[in-house]
């Protein structure tokens, strides 16, 4: 007998179905939410100044501290 599994990804913030999920990082701790193309878009709309004005980081074990 053959079994089909099917996982349908719900937006976190509207409850519609079709989402994908989104991975960022804030203050070292990284987050995921399931988001719709609509919902995504106004996410990336709002960070999209600060992104631009960033710094990517890549590698290593993250942020040292300066004390």
């Amino acid at each position: 007998m053959a079994q089909q599994t099917i996982v349908t990804l719900i937006d976190d913030l509207d409850g519609t179905e079709g989402a994908r999920t989104i991975r960022f990082a804030w203050q070292d701790t990284t987050y995921e939410v399931d988001l719709n193309d609509a919902n995504r878009e106004k996410f990336l709309r709002a960070l999209e100044p600060y992104i631009t004005a960033g710094r990517r980081v890549s590698g290593g074990t993250g942020a040292h501290r300066v004390r």
